[in-house]
């Protein structure tokens, strides 16, 4: 799975940045659902990481509902991935977190509402 990118320098811990980047490939449908995902071992060496680092992320990621295991036969994509609370609240706070340093170097609240619509706009709203 190529598209799976990580930063090694800065991008914060290497599992989190492979749990969000599953997340996203399935919102933006790359991922389906129940589409398998690469085993820890191949998915390591293709990222240059440590294969406890892929099982820490596939763990989380099986904890929150997001994928799940088939004993040998792999992991796979949840079918209601995106729609488990989890995944809304994590989003949320990365929401949270943004707007708090965006409220803190002085970005209006205006900018930060357009802002939120055009996203929105773009994707299509989903309520």
């Amino acid at each position: 799975m190529s598209l799976i990118t990580i930063s090694l320098r800065g991008g914060g811990p290497i599992y989190l940045q492979l749990k969000e980047e599953v997340i996203r490939l399935a919102g933006e449908g790359i991922l389906q659902p129940d589409e398998q995902l690469p085993s820890v071992r191949t998915l390591a060496r293709d990222l240059g990481i440590n294969p406890n680092t892929v099982a820490k992320a596939y763990q989380e990621l099986e904890s929150e509902g997001i994928i799940y295991s088939m004993g040998g036969r792999g992991s796979f994509l949840s079918g209601d991935a995106l729609a488990t609370e989890g995944v809304r609240q994590e989003a949320l706070r990365g929401v949270r977190q943004a707007a708090e340093k965006a409220r803190r170097v002085g970005v209006p609240m205006e900018q930060l509402d357009e802002l939120l619509r055009s996203v929105y706009d773009e994707g299509g709203e989903q309520t």
